[in-house]
């Protein structure tokens, strides 16, 4: 058993350091692509077909899986100040209030795994061309948004795994005031 605990401690820290080089590597390809188009439009008055485009769509990959990677930290998808404010000399409630909330996530992730599964098949079964560079594939974005709610998925239920038994013990303690 602690073996597998330490195998699946492993998976979790590779695939957030892979999700962390993933959207570090987006934003820098996204920024100089975008500072590459500025400089070859206005001061060189080149226009490369497709620049604007490639750079839109790793941009479009790189949030998705910024998504996940955003998930796993708890940032950006939790609103923190109100439970701070409503539950801020509550600890059960707290701890109640944020397990619902990752499960209730939890709930919502998974309705969008069935289309997100029918977006994916439908683009490998029928792949879908760039407008301005005809055969640019741009069928792996619905691809990664499909990876992105499975991963999604994954850490909330990661989240969930450790918030339950935090607001068990936090109702356990309560009571034995």
């Amino acid at each position: 058993m602690r073996i597998l605990r330490s195998a699946f401690r492993w998976f979790q820290w590779a695939l957030r350091g892979g999700e962390s080089i993933i959207c570090t590597f987006g934003l820098l390809a996204t920024t100089f692509l975008i500072f590459a188009q500025v400089v070859n439009r206005y001061f060189l008055h080149l226009r490369i077909m497709g620049l604007g485009d490639l750079a839109l769509y790793l941009f479009i990959g790189f949030m998705l899986i910024a998504a996940a990677y955003t998930t796993w930290n708890e940032g950006h998808i939790a609103v923190d100040f109100f439970r701070e404010r409503a539950f801020a000399e509550k600890p059960r409630a707290a701890a109640t209030n944020k397990a619902v909330m990752v499960l209730l996530s939890i709930v919502v992730a998974s309705a969008f795994v069935g289309p997100a599964y029918g977006f994916m098949a439908q683009a490998i079964k029928y792949p879908q061309y760039g407008t301005l560079i005809r055969w640019f594939n741009t069928s792996w974005l619905q691809t990664i948004l499909f990876v992105m709610i499975v991963l999604v998925l994954f850490h909330l239920v990661v989240i969930a795994a450790r918030d339950i038994p935090n607001a068990v013990k936090a109702s356990r303690a309560e009571d034995n005031r």
